[in-house]
């Protein structure tokens, strides 16, 4: 069944783009993020996909784009891709604060 989803996807983003190699900016707004945030995750070698440079240009193979996509889906029942510093709402941490009854 993996083989089907991984196919779907590839499908979808060839007929989609056409072409084997796709910009860092579309492989971005494809997996839902900046395109500031993935050069930044490109410089730390956090990006989820390997990309190359040609031509001082970011590109992101279609088939590796596809397979990430997929292994998303596959765990987004079961867990978050996200960790818990990026799903912050404001620039700072919050504290929980533990309230305990007292009688």
């Amino acid at each position: 069944m993996n083989h089907v989803t991984t196919e779907n996807s590839l499908e979808i983003l060839s007929m989609r783009y056409g072409r084997s190699l796709l910009p860092l900016s579309v492989a971005a707004r494809e997996i839902g993020i900046n395109l500031r945030t993935a050069h930044n995750q490109i410089g730390k070698g956090k990006f989820p996909v390997p990309t190359i440079l040609q031509a001082r240009r970011r590109y992101v193979h279609v088939e590796d784009l596809a397979g990430y996509i997929d292994r998303l889906r596959r765990t987004a029942g079961t867990e978050s891709h996200l960790s818990k510093e990026a799903t912050r709402t404001s620039g700072r941490t919050e504290k929980m604060e533990v309230q305990t009854s007292h009688a």
